[in-house]
């Protein structure tokens, strides 16, 4: 045999082997995995969790998230142990106690419309604060006072939770740990929700309040008020809604009297039509479903003809 055909044989194992290791190695590869359990500590920023951001910030810690439909909750940080110092008796003994902490639930969007149901909450730190996420697909991410519909640098951001026609049951929910007790705000990040004015905050002040912030939000972003079909009217809203019905009103009452109209039996079924005044119809403002198109066509019996 020649010399290079035995080299070639001696090499051949030594090749089989290393091609079985790189399908099969030794130990299993995650690299490609994103890390989620310690994935971050406080102050560093990872995206995980479809988009999830915890942010760099130290005013809010994400404590956990979950998907709904009884998935895993996946946690990601521990909460923090809020003690506060409290001073009794005559020599003024200071001791360290734990200080009581709240829940706060908080429902983003569903059968309210575009809002956070509450749209505010006050919140000691400590407290935890719970987003459920309702229809269709919302967020709740962290904004300044100043730029209400853009992601705050280091702020959190829950990514979005898609959750069509309130199908996702348990919801999709994002926790919170506020360390704070200066303001924070938060909108949603869906395209022109923000503009509508879907915001959120926690402790705002007489100077800084919600209705300021979200009327900053609309302004900046928006094409119009909020109003009663999105959930979220706002005060100039409300008074655009109120002229509307006294318009409205003032019109039906004008028009009150009964508009006679044409029509004929057809098959045994009355046919007929008529036309009706503006007052026969819902105000814009609070026009939504099951709310607008006028009203069912109906005649009272003292109006039917014998035919």
């Amino acid at each position: 045999m020649k010399y290079a055909a035995a080299l070639s044989l001696a090499v051949a194992p030594l090749a089989i082997a290393k091609a079985v290791n790189n399908v099969y190695p030794a130990q299993k590869r995650s690299s490609h995995l994103k890390e989620i359990s310690g994935a971050a500590g406080v102050g560093e920023s990872v995206n995980i969790i479809e988009g999830l951001e915890l942010g760099s910030a130290t005013q809010v810690i994400v404590i956990w998230a979950n998907p709904g439909n009884n998935a895993q909750t996946t946690t990601l940080h521990e909460q923090v142990t809020v003690t506060q110092t409290v001073t009794a008796g005559a020599e003024a003994t200071a001791s360290a106690t734990v200080a009581a902490m709240a829940t706060h639930t908080v429902v983003v969007g569903g059968a309210a419309g575009l809002v956070y149901t509450p749209s505010e909450i006050q919140a000691n730190v400590g407290d935890m604060v719970i987003f459920e996420f309702m229809s269709a697909n919302h967020t709740a991410t962290q904004s300044t006072f100043a730029t209400p519909c853009k992601l705050m640098e280091g702020g959190m951001d829950s990514g979005f939770q898609p959750n069509k026609n309130n199908t996702v049951d348990p919801p999709p929910k994002v926790a919170m740990q506020v360390m704070t007790t200066d303001p924070l705000w938060f909108y949603c990040r869906q395209s022109g929700h923000c503009g509508k004015g879907m915001t959120f905050s926690i402790n705002p002040t007489a100077e800084k309040t919600q209705a300021i912030f979200q009327a900053m939000a609309i302004a900046q972003n928006g094409t119009g008020a909020g109003s009663a079909i999105t959930g979220n009217a706002t005060a100039t809203a409300a008074e655009s809604a109120a002229t509307s019905t006294a318009a409205a009103a003032a019109d039906a009452a004008a028009t009150s009297a009964i508009s006679m109209g044409s029509g004929m039996v057809e098959g045994g079924a009355c046919v007929c039509a008529v036309q009706c005044s503006t007052g026969s119809f819902p105000v814009v403002a609070a026009q939504g479903i099951g709310a607008f198109g006028g009203f069912a066509g109906s005649l009272p019996a003292s109006m039917m003809e014998a035919v």
